[in-house]
């Protein structure tokens, strides 16, 4: 038997592997896809009954995401959806900078034009993906491109760092807060990237990087901002 945050044990466990993992894996999507959004209450009566599956995975699978720090527990009231914090979200930009920089030599000395081709397939779907209004989407292709990117340093563990770093990031950051503009800056920022990479100019791809990795670091704490100060805009008007 296992026991739910509460210390109430649960009956009836299925094979633990399999099942956890099906969760897991369902209940990630749904983050991803913003069908459960940062702030929302999980209650994994309902998420088994969505996912089709019984209650045991799902608590252990909302236990995973919490030591991921994808959602958090908090005692008598339950799991939530984590919302990112201007704090948070500029520790994980810095760490994401100084992986990525960090990489760069090592990128560019292993390029070959496969593999710039390769970079150049995954910018285009991004570049396509501004045509379908789905900023979900872009998100995850933003996501996508820099992991690509980063797999040809061929560093294993700076990779499943980045890629924590990115999941957080964009399981947490709403897409409602990405503007048309700033869509459009990142398109041009990836081109300006592939092609410093296609020249072997690291010097260029360090300065391209840490310039777009901070402009996105002050539009997510920018858009942060304003939303906490429409919230107390409406706090006012409803007690004014």
């Amino acid at each position: 038997m296992i026991s739910d945050k509460k210390g109430n044990f649960i009956k009836n466990v299925p094979k633990r592997g399999i099942a956890l993992e099906e969760a897991y894996q369902q209940i990630k999507r749904m983050l991803y896809l913003n069908e459960l959004v940062p702030g929302q209450k999980l209650v994994y009566n309902d998420l088994a009954k969505r996912l089709n599956i019984s209650v045991t995975p799902v608590i252990q699978a909302l236990n995973r995401l919490e030591a991921s720090k994808i959602v958090t527990y908090i005692p008598n009231r339950g799991y939530f959806v984590d919302a990112i914090t201007e704090s948070e979200a500029r520790n994980l930009y810095q760490a994401r900078e100084a992986l990525e920089v960090f990489s760069i030599p090592a990128i560019i000395e292993n390029l070959d034009s496969k593999d710039l081709n390769a970079i150049k397939e995954t910018f285009k779907k991004h570049g396509e993906g501004i045509h379908d209004k789905n900023r979900r989407e872009l998100i995850l292709l933003d996501c996508k491109f820099h992991l690509k990117i980063c797999e040809f340093g061929h560093n294993e563990v700076i990779c499943r760092l980045l890629g924590e770093i990115l999941e957080q990031m964009s399981i947490k950051y709403t897409s409602e807060y990405l503007g048309e503009d700033r869509i459009k800056e990142v398109i041009k920022e990836h081109r300006e990237l592939l092609n410093a990479f296609r020249r072997a100019d690291i010097g260029d791809a360090i300065r391209i990087t840490r310039q777009h990795i901070r402009k996105g670091m002050e539009h997510v704490v920018s858009s942060l901002n304003k939303k906490s100060e429409l919230q107390i805009d409406q706090i006012f008007l409803t007690t004014a």
